[in-house]
């Protein structure tokens, strides 16, 4: 992957607060030792804990907090599975021709 589409993935997973940054995951140390397969596996995976604690979240009270946070990692996570996703189309798509 190039550094520039890493440091998107990384961004979108990394979230202002306050004073400082909270990486939701390293993707670029994982990205050195793990192909990038790998490592949107993981995301998925990531995901889909996501996605069921957001499900218990609404299930046990509509109201709470943790549902905004939730959703927004969610999206987070997609964007950077997204952004890995389609460098790799583009390279594959690249050596067809």
């Amino acid at each position: 992957m190039t550094k520039k589409n890493i440091q998107t993935a990384q961004d979108y997973l990394t979230i202002s607060k306050g004073n400082g940054k909270k990486r939701i995951m390293d993707i670029e140390q994982l990205l050195k030792k793990h192909p990038s397969e790998e490592v949107t596996n993981l995301l998925k995976m990531f995901l889909k804990e996501k996605q069921t604690a957001l499900r218990d979240f609404i299930i046990t009270d509509k109201t709470q907090p943790e549902i905004d946070e939730t959703v927004g990692v969610m999206f987070r996570i997609t964007m950077a599975i997204k952004t890995i996703e389609l460098e790799k189309e583009v390279k594959e798509f690249g050596r067809a021709k």
